[in-house]
């Protein structure tokens, strides 16, 4: 008989096979209305009938049962001549340790394991993507837990992705939805010399190939993305045409000024970011000559300003560009809208040349008419927006230290990236200085607004933090420790300190979380000890893996 519930086949000799419903039943009504009898279990329990009890009928009833409770879970007896898939390819990376695997499923709680408290599906990612570099692979039993967990969060798919190594690989080649995961990974396994992954490759695959084209032959990899596009969907066309990022040249001004036309805004706004990146590009051209029409630098004596002119509303040839006159937000009028979208398209080395300042003499330029305060911030969030798109530190550290009280003054994000959005243009190290810095002159118990503004700026520095903003955050948590109450600031922090204090080096943070906690047993002390808790944790898991 198979494994599968309800199966009544008859075995050789005529005497009726007791199935998992026989049982079910037998143990419903009772063995003296309806004995049971070892030598009619047929199938995988028939196996090891030797090894029940049957001197005790009850007994071997209930082990017969869970014996054919795991057949069903295990799957069913093929029928003859089906052939199974290959077996798994030896790994050869190190595998996780024990020790590391239980740290990760106590750390990555629900992501992985159903019974475990909650997790932090950012911390699991760290954690991972620490192992990957120090060139680990996820231990057998781990595998299915981690597809399951990366097909449930699309985030944790590349980290992933990283640890399957061969053997992970070829399980998930099982199920669409784990080879999803695959396939959002790396593809380092694919040989990029082959034409034959560009043709019937996974979307990752046909990437990297591309991109080792591109490094072997830039006008071979523009060529041969262009030869396909048509029959290209809107997002494998974006993905592949930033790929030509790498040694872009004049050479593919032609195709990129061609997608312009394209019919996904997704492709065209990232050729548009290419074609900024080529100076003496005919786009280039185009936006500068718009932009200078209605900003000028205006020196009176030793007093230079901005000078702004209203913006007409943009020809075909601009909307071809990207300037677009529907409004994103009623809060900014169309005159704003537009100067702002001029401002932006221009290449940030541009300003510079045109009017001989930094940026830091730029954004502390008054702006022409002063009567017109929000002309100021229509010139800024250009800059901002352009900061942002283009990523430039050097505007986005200048914008930065210039301030701006009204903070775009109601625009809506689209039309000004706010300082957090802004501030991911700085290097990490000095993104983290920048968050110490504000953390320094913040108060205990600011403002809503202060509060929120601080953590989200200590959110956004690469974690685990370095040891200045590390030492920011736990002096704000020391001032905050006799509270009886925790305030929002340095409860956002705490929920942060999880991930970001740094679990190995010369401070031992756990340790004093751990003396803050017991030296001021308050009643939000226990969320004190279980960031010490989940430091260890952490460090348990980095030295297993060092």
């Amino acid at each position: 008989m198979t494994a599968s519930s309800g199966d009544r086949s008859q075995p050789s000799g005529g005497a009726a096979s007791a199935s998992f419903d026989d049982l079910v039943t037998a143990a419903t009504v009772g063995l003296s209305r309806k004995p049971f009898a070892v030598t009619e279990l047929d199938g995988p329990a028939a196996a090891v009938a030797g090894a029940l009890d049957t001197g005790d009928p009850a007994t071997a009833l209930l082990d017969a049962a869970a014996l054919m409770t795991v057949a069903r879970r295990a799957g069913f007896r093929p029928e003859p001549g089906i052939v199974g898939s290959p077996a798994s390819p030896a790994e050869a990376a190190p595998e996780l340790s024990p020790r590391a695997e239980r740290s990760l499923r106590q750390l990555g709680g629900a992501q992985l394991a159903p019974g475990f408290a909650a997790g932090d599906k950012e911390l699991l990612g760290d954690l991972l993507k620490a192992a990957g570099k120090a060139g680990y692979v996820a231990s057998a039993p781990l595998l299915p837990d981690l597809l399951d967990a990366a097909v449930r969060t699309a985030a944790l798919r590349p980290v992933v992705a990283a640890v399957l190594g061969v053997r992970g690989r070829w399980l998930a080649g099982h199920r669409a939805d784990w080879q999803r995961v695959v396939d959002a990974g790396p593809a380092s396994t694919v040989p990029t010399d082959d034409p034959e992954v560009w043709r019937t490759g996974s979307q990752a695959e046909r990437q990297a190939y591309l991109a080792a084209l591109r490094a072997r032959d830039p006008n071979a990899g523009r060529e041969l993305l262009a030869a396909d596009w048509a029959r290209l969907p809107a997002d494998e066309r974006a993905a592949l045409l930033a790929a030509l990022a790498r040694d872009l040249s004049a050479g593919d001004e032609e195709f990129l000024d061609a997608v312009l036309d394209d019919r996904a805004s997704g492709v065209r706004v990232i050729a548009q970011l290419l074609l900024t990146r080529l100076p003496r590009s005919r786009f280039t051209e185009r936006a500068t000559e718009r932009a200078t029409a209605v900003l000028r630098l205006e020196r009176h004596g030793h007093r230079p300003s901005l000078a702004v002119t209203r913006p007409a509303n943009p020809d075909a040839a601009a909307v071809r560009d990207g300037i677009d006159g529907r409004l994103p937000s009623p809060s900014i009028g169309l005159g704003a809208w537009l100067l702002t979208q001029l401002i932006a398209a221009v290449p940030m080395a541009a300003w510079t040349d045109l009017f001989g300042l930094s940026p830091g003499e730029l954004v502390a330029l008054a702006v022409e008419p002063r009567l017109d305060a929000a002309r100021r911030l229509d010139v800024h969030a250009g800059w901002r927006l352009a900061a942002v798109r283009q990523g430039s530190a050097e505007w986005a550290q200048a914008l930065l230290a210039a301030g701006d009280p009204d903070d775009g003054g109601g625009r809506p994000p689209a039309a000004w990236p706010d300082d957090q959005r802004l501030a991911a243009a700085l290097p990490s190290a000095a993104r983290a200085q920048r968050a110490a810095a504000l953390l320094a002159g913040t108060k205990l118990t600011p403002g809503p607004a202060a509060a929120n503004q601080a953590i989200a700026e200590v959110a956004g520095a690469a974690m685990p933090w370095p040891g200045g903003l590390a030492d920011a955050v736990m002096t704000i948590l020391g001032r905050a420790a006799p509270l009886a109450a925790l305030p929002r600031l340095p409860r956002g922090l705490l929920d942060l300190a999880a991930r970001g204090l740094p679990a190995t080096g010369g401070r031992d943070y756990a340790a004093e979380l751990t003396r803050l906690a017991d030296a001021y047993p308050q009643n939000w002390t226990p969320l004190v000890r279980k960031t010490a808790e989940t430091v260890l944790l952490r460090r348990a898991f980095l030295e297993e893996i060092r």
